[in-house]
């Protein structure tokens, strides 16, 4: 049997050092839980949906429970989840009350595998919202109040954004404020959309993010978690000597969905021989320079990789951000336990950061 491998990540920003041990603990587990799935011959869907379930739990993860809350005070969750070899995937958006939203969006790439509904109806890929929350109930979810989605964390950052906002909406004289002050921001909140990208035992691939969003964003947005080719990717080889490839991506969302972004980056893998070059060309052509972003100053973004050569059952782990930090971990089902490391660039040199590891089978 070939090897499975599985890599998450916990987002790209920065990750404060105290935090870090906390992150890499997280990012370990999910590691361990999703490997030993594999060592029993499950496949790469079930995989990543196992080690998403697993950072979404930490209350830590802007995802599932500690979610960034919208300008209501509510968590609002995005998931999405991508099968390689039938290029199904499901996702959900503006999410209330579940403690998993990437449970959701695996169920609903299940159905759709059951063919059409009755009366020949097309099965949903996508479900937003109340018709998400009506959907995953009816098919058995648990409701979950949202109080319990909710962590000291999470509302004391509402709290302090909440204040900015209030603040930024007095004029310059009726605040203490300078006038290099008077345009607080979040932009330095961490964006730590959770993700994983896998290849099972069969040599097929999938891909899996999850997040609660920005900041104080409107009810009812929808970041790139949620949308198809832009937070998630994944696609079996269709062509001799040509790899699987997997993406999972972590930044700001609206720029993310603009450029297609996670796509963009397996385009780019799928064709090109180095990982580490071909991420680099992706984040300088498609985003930082991307004639959709040409208004926008300030763009972060950081993508988790996977490519896969079935014939010689090779593996190649490869990431980039041009954030300060992006924390990771990987293993395979012959490894001796996960692999977990806080990639980080100085303040005074952010640019695009990425690196890579070759697992042999």
């Amino acid at each position: 049997m070939m090897s499975g491998f599985i890599a998450v990540h916990v987002g790209a920003g920065y990750h404060g050092e105290s935090l870090r041990p906390a992150y890499k603990k997280v990012c370990k587990q999910a590691c361990r839980a999703a490997t030993e799935m594999l060592q029993d011959g499950c496949d790469a869907v079930d995989a990543v949906t196992e080690a998403v379930s697993f950072l979404e739990n930490c209350p830590l993860t802007n995802a599932g429970i500690g979610s960034n809350l919208s300008l209501a005070g509510t968590v609002e969750c995005d998931a999405g989840i991508m099968d390689g070899a039938s290029f199904d995937y499901g996702s959900v958006g503006a999410l209330r009350n579940i403690k998993n939203p990437i449970q959701v969006a695996k169920k609903l790439v299940e159905v759709q595998k059951k063919g059409l509904l009755a009366c020949g109806r097309i099965p949903p890929c996508t479900l937003v919202d109340k018709g998400a929350l009506d959907w995953a109930l009816y098919h058995g979810f648990k409701y979950t109040h949202m109080k319990d989605l909710l962590t000291k964390m999470s509302e004391k950052s509402f709290a302090r954004n909440l204040h900015l906002l209030e603040m930024a909406s007095l004029p310059v004289s009726d605040s203490s404020l300078s006038i290099d002050e008077s345009e607080p921001s979040f932009k330095d909140e961490l964006l730590d959309t959770v993700g994983a990208v896998c290849v099972d035992s069969f040599g097929n691939v999938s891909s899996a993010v999850s997040s609660g969003g920005l900041n104080m964003k409107h009810p009812g947005r929808l970041g790139q978690a949620s949308i198809y080719g832009s937070g998630f990717w994944a696609q079996n080889s269709s062509e001799v000597n040509k790899p699987s490839v997997a993406c999972s991506v972590s930044g700001a969302g609206e720029y993310l969905v603009k450029t297609m972004f996670a796509k963009e980056c397996c385009d780019k893998l799928y064709e090109k021989y180095d990982c580490v070059s071909a991420l680099q060309d992706v984040f300088k052509e498609k985003f930082l320079n991307s004639q959709y972003l040409r208004k926008i100053d300030y763009k972060i973004a950081g993508a988790l990789t996977l490519k896969y050569y079935i014939q010689d059952n090779i593996c190649e782990i490869d990431w980039a951000h041009n954030t300060r930090t992006m924390v990771l971990g990987y293993s395979s089902t012959k490894s001796r336990k996960p692999i977990t490391q806080v990639s980080e660039q100085s303040r005074d040199n952010v640019s695009i950061c990425g690196s890579g590891i070759i697992l042999n089978g």
